[in-house]
């Protein structure tokens, strides 16, 4: 196991005031809940914070990711890799974001009574948030080759354009003989 390049538990506050900036890879075994939602996690997460006070005041930590993780298609069956990519910003400084109306765009980070929270955690729940609720191959990938059951977008198959009430007329004529 990798060490980490800042703490678990960090003070906001703190980096916000430092302009503190982390470049690092995160091995995958601090991050136990994406493991438990994929079929594993390829290689380490490539990950960017920058922690600073934005023009209007809003302590602010922004930053990026990369993670290559492997999945169960749920159309096949088969695993396949994907990569999830995704950027946040996120303040501390709530009824501030509310008063400037700024709530829509930024996601709201919940300090401790300390002033610290937990930086993984926050990180797990940013990648756990961009994970496709289904997951499945891309819609054109030869490898997807889904069981007898056919997808059909907008029409239906010809076994299910059956009239109903036919079913039933026909019944109905074998009781009348």
């Amino acid at each position: 196991m990798a060490d980490l390049a800042f703490n678990e538990i960090v003070n906001f506050e703190k980096l916000v005031s430092n302009c503190a900036e982390y470049k690092t890879t995160i091995d995958p075994s601090y991050l136990p809940r994406l493991a438990e939602a994929c079929s594993s996690v390829l290689q380490p997460v490539k990950v960017e914070f920058r922690f600073y006070e934005d023009l209007q005041g809003l302590r602010t930590i922004e930053g990026s990711f990369s993670a290559k993780v492997r999945f169960v298609c749920q159309r096949c069956q088969k695993e396949f890799d994907k990569e999830i990519t995704g950027h946040f910003q996120s303040t501390c400084d709530e009824e501030k974001a509310r008063s400037l109306k700024l709530e829509e765009k930024l996601d709201i980070v919940e300090l401790n009574e300390d002033g610290s929270f937990n930086l993984l955690s926050f990180l797990e729940d940013c990648i756990l948030l961009e994970i496709p609720y289904i997951t499945s191959h891309d819609e054109d990938d030869p490898e997807c080759v889904s069981s007898e059951d056919s997808w059909t977008f907008g029409e239906l198959a010809e076994e299910a354009q059956q009239n109903p009430f036919s079913a039933l007329a026909e019944l109905k004529d074998k009781f009348k003989k």
